[in-house]
């Protein structure tokens, strides 16, 4: 009976645990410390797909507009170092095209995509990737790299001189700082810049293996580039594709590889983490972060893997948690989901996951933007893939690639880009965490500020000598005066989970808010594991004594033979 018990408990420990994996595991309930660095949010962006590639400078303008109208405060992009530097170093012409309009300056275009930004007050952000021929001929010529075009012919990797690189960093940055040297035309102004994309993809790194060490040599090169060209600049990490090491064209997941490039020093070459965060038809709620492999997908290396959907990106702010670097924000550089209809060849229909529905889509990428503002107070920018399949070129009709889209390619705004214009259109709500007071989610009114805040709980941090009155969701509220880091705070009574309302007048502006979440059964979480393991020690040493009486037991029982021989009769009464 002992035994029964004890399997009982270990198996119910084993679901408590599992349990308690999905239910807490990455999810934030209490504040801590003054705000993350780009972390108040999450603000949203997108990605313009082939906008460089746009002839017409009206297409760019309408991108821009549609992505303001949208809500979107960012919008990412890529610049390829091809397309600038395209025939020598230092050579910023573009001869390409001589027969039909000669040369021209390879910037011009450019310059023309900054100013339509700056006009639709949106902030790029600008990928920074490509090298030219010139720049990468000993990996043109390289076997792998070689074998690899066949494979996929828009293989890229790094140069073979990274100085090569910094300098063509730095001459973008230098143009677009806009601190009146070397300026573009009206000193049109990027601030945020990132180095190169998924270079633990062979494909993007010349079809070598993976290398994190010497990806942070470039990646120094690239960032000590743009901070001498200018202090203003922002670096972003790449997004690392999400892997699970399996695949021969990524042979490392991008975990190991991350933490990889965290021991050789790369942490402070970067002001901003990436993730890139696709949902693969899985809803943006979806909490499990492990899974035991199924028929078509089975691996005796590894039967249980960990997942690559919408929670993959708790995991790498796990690596960069241990390895010391939770000051830093992330920012989400592609997130999705596809809606490829039947007509798509079923093999490249489910490239990423399920499709979903153009209604689906847009609630579920509302709903991954409302889970990170609930759960993540580390997130800051999510960018969206894509706004619109741009560019010259008509996309493969077997591709599903512009079904991620949330404008059709003749500029119709589907049903999930006005699903998120409407969610967007709310008014701003700080989530779980630190947000400085210039924070979206407050506003003046006459006499003071007003808050809006999802959760159970409000802290208000420094700047609040004098006296205070305030209310919550129109009613006075008495908020208690305690110190959070040496500073004078006000803090709210805990209050029923949800979104509420505070109204502050008669103080100075406070430095920051903090916003804490109730945790449901934080008790059974906390103790349960505790009660159980003490439980099964208890059943374990029940079990132990048991057992140890039936071998005792064993040992007084005779032979079987010395029994026959004896027949077993009990001995002689004295």
């Amino acid at each position: 009976m002992s035994l029964l018990l004890l399997l009982v408990l270990l198996a119910a420990l084993a679901a408590t645990v599992w349990l308690d994996n999905a239910a807490n595991r990455g999810v934030t309930f209490r504040a801590a410390g003054p705000p993350i660095p780009f972390s108040d949010g999450p603000a949203v962006g997108v990605n313009l797909y082939n906008l460089q590639f746009e002839p017409d400078p009206a297409a760019v303008a309408r991108s821009f507009a549609l992505a303001r109208d949208l809500g979107a405060r960012y919008a990412r992009m890529q610049v390829p170092w091809e397309d600038i530097e395209i025939h020598a170093r230092g050579d910023f012409e573009d001869r390409r095209n001589m027969a039909t309009v000669g040369a021209v300056s390879a910037w011009d275009k450019y310059d023309r995509i900054v100013a339509a930004a700056n006009a639709a007050d949106v902030e790029l952000i600008w990928r920074l990737e490509r090298p030219p021929a010139w720049a990468r001929q000993r990996a043109l010529a390289s076997p792998e790299l070689q074998a690899g075009l066949l494979l996929d012919g828009n293989s890229t990797g790094p140069p073979d001189d990274y100085a090569d690189y910094a300098r063509f960093v730095r001459a973008v940055v230098e143009r677009y700082d806009g601190d009146g040297l070397d300026d573009a035309p009206a000193h049109q102004r990027v601030r945020f810049f990132q180095i190169w994309n998924e270079p633990n993809l062979k494909g993007e790194w010349n079809w070598q293996e993976p290398h994190p060490e010497a990806f942070v040599d470039l990646l120094r090169a690239g960032a000590e580039a743009a901070r001498a060209a200018s202090p203003d600049a922002v670096i972003l990490f790449p997004g690392l594709a999400p892997t699970d090491g399996l695949d021969s064209r990524a042979p490392m997941t991008e975990l190991e590889y991350l933490d990889r490039v965290y021991r050789a020093g790369g942490a402070a070459l970067f002001d901003i983490m990436s993730a890139q965060s696709y949902g693969l038809g899985q809803p943006p709620d979806e909490h499990r972060y492990i899974f035991l492999r199924g028929r078509d997908n089975w691996s005796w290396r590894q039967p249980v893997d960990t997942r690559n959907d919408v929670s993959r990106v708790v995991l790498l702010r796990e690596v960069m948690e241990k390895n010391g670097d939770a000051g830093t924000s992330v920012w989400v550089t592609e997130f999705g989901w596809n809606s490829a209809p039947a007509s798509i060849p079923a093999e490249r229909r489910l490239t990423w996951g399920q499709p979903v529905t153009e209604q689906q889509k847009g609630d579920y990428l509302a709903g991954q933007i409302e889970r990170a503002r609930q759960e993540w107070p580390w997130m800051g920018a999510m960018n969206v893939w894509m706004l619109r399949y741009g560019g010259y070129a008509d996309p493969d009709p077997a591709d599903p690639t512009p079904y991620f889209a949330l404008v059709s390619r003749d500029w119709r705004p589907l049903p999930s880009y006005q699903i998120l214009r409407d969610y967007l259109a709310r008014p701003a709500v700080a989530g779980v965490g630190s947000h400085p007071w210039a924070s979206p989610a407050v506003e003046p009114i006459a006499g003071g500020w007003r808050l809006r805040f999802s959760g159970a709980r409000a802290t208000l941090v420094g700047g609040l000598a004098g006296e205070v009155a305030a209310s919550i969701d129109g009613q006075p509220a008495d908020l208690a005066r305690t110190q959070i880091d040496g500073r004078q705070a006000l803090r709210s009574a805990w209050l029923a989970e949800g979104e509420h309302t505070l109204e502050l007048r008669g103080a100075p502006a406070p430095d920051y808010v903090m916003v804490d979440r109730a945790r449901p059964w934080g008790w059974l979480w906390d103790y349960g594991p505790l009660a159980l393991l003490a439980a099964i020690a208890a059943a374990g040493a029940a079990a132990m004594g048991a057992l140890f009486n039936i071998v005792l037991s064993w040992r007084n029982v005779p032979a079987s033979g010395a029994c026959r021989r004896s027949r077993c009769s009990p001995p002689a009464r004295r």
